[in-house]
């Protein structure tokens, strides 16, 4: 028989030579390439050396792209289970079509880190959602993956507890939440989330997530006060002030006394008369009287004063010392007297009540602290308009 000689002699002299006999599913020279390389390449590590199984590799790489997915599939399948495939190979299996790639990325335990990395950079989102499911995924991959900002990417890996993300990371998917409501709540199960996460993401979450960020980021500034008690005499008595750290301080006090337009000092039946007419009509002079009484910006009174849930109102009277049954009073408007309206007096003087003065003044320091830098950052990322909030954090 020669050595091209073809028929049932030859096929028995394969099955007798070969690890992997070349049957009816091989339907070409090409495919039985691979099939015999592929039989070199996943030998254990005692019947070839790493230089020779590299050769091996090298040998593929040139092969691999032009023969059918299902020969590309059998080999990604075999070269799973191998634990020391020269890297160049597993990429181009990896970022093969999706079919191909699954093999490896969601069966194979060894992938190096910088492989994945590389497919997430390099893949399609189907590519990232699998690597993102997949078991020990490191902080380096997680943050690789959540590049492009994908739901479907974000979700797996949000939910992975094996990791810690990077602060620059959190920032991000914070701005994001703002635009993809199903964000915020797996957001508040990650243990790297901070008060200035959830008093930002308070705005755009739903009332059981405002209920959680009120209970989990509960503040008390007294080891602050009173660490920085004796800076106050020495600030604010003198004639040149350090204005950095006259801010921080002001930030920081314990308690505030509310002023009118020429800093005098405002009653609590100003106070109520004022919020309670901010309830029936939230005009520029109203935000502008609420804003020097609260002692916040403008923009954030008109956000407290127009937000339709009013868990912001009742943390801004409970910081301003407003009386519970005042402010019960304030929230039973004529024109709103139904059912519906009585139930959201009642939910928001359960607010009201759970809630130190305190901490409501804490909180309200939070949303008007612009000078912060890990707050601008994540404004910057939101996009702020004057018209609404756009997520662009990628």
């Amino acid at each position: 028989m020669s050595e091209f000689e073809t028929g049932e002699n030859a096929t028995l002299k394969d099955a007798d030579t070969l690890l992997t006999p070349m049957g009816k599913g091989v339907t070409s020279p090409r495919a039985m390439m691979v099939r015999k390389l592929s039989d070199i390449v996943v030998l254990p590590t005692g019947q070839i050396s790493m230089n020779e199984r590299s050769l091996v590799a090298d040998i593929l790489l040139q092969i691999v792209d032009k023969v059918e997915p299902a020969i590309r599939k059998e080999l990604a399948k075999r070269i799973s289970r191998l634990s020391d495939c020269p890297p160049a190979l597993v990429r181009a299996l990896i970022l093969d079509d999706i079919e191909i790639a699954q093999e490896i990325l969601e069966y194979a335990d060894n992938v190096p880190e910088p492989l994945l990395i590389e497919a997430a950079q390099q893949g399609q989102m189907v590519h990232r959602v699998m690597i993102a499911g997949r078991k020990g995924l490191t902080a380096a991959v997680a943050d690789a993956v959540l590049h492009y900002g994908e739901i479907d990417v974000i979700k797996p890996v949000l939910r992975c507890q094996d990791f810690t993300l990077p602060p620059a990371t959190v920032n991000k998917l914070v701005a994001l939440s703002a635009s993809m409501p199903d964000l915020p709540p797996l957001l508040l199960r990650r243990p790297e989330l901070e008060p200035a996460h959830g008093y930002l993401m308070f705005w755009w979450v739903d009332i059981e997530r405002r209920r959680r960020i009120l209970a989990r980021f509960s503040l008390d500034r007294r080891l602050i006060q009173e660490a920085l008690e004796d800076l106050y005499p020495q600030t604010f008595r003198s004639d040149n002030p350090d204005e950095l750290v006259k801010e921080i301080l002001l930030l920081s006090e314990r308690r505030h006394r509310p002023r009118g337009v020429d800093g005098e000092p405002v009653s609590a039946g100003i106070i109520l008369k004022t919020l309670a007419s901010a309830r029936r009509n939230v005009s520029p002079e109203i935000i502008e009287a609420v804003s020097m009484i609260a002692g916040v910006s403008r923009d954030l009174a008109s956000r407290v004063l127009r937000d339709p849930g009013g868990e912001p109102l009742a943390i801004m009277c409970k910081s301003l010392g407003m009386a519970r049954d005042d402010f019960y009073e304030i929230q039973l408007v004529p024109e709103e007297d139904s059912g519906e309206a009585q139930k959201k007096a009642d939910y928001l003087l359960g607010i009201f009540d759970s809630l130190a003065r305190d901490c409501c003044r804490a909180i309200l320091r939070y949303w008007d602290w612009d000078g912060n830098p890990r707050i601008a950052e994540i404004a910057q990322l939101l996009a702020i308009a004057e018209d609404g909030i756009e997520a662009s954090p990628f």
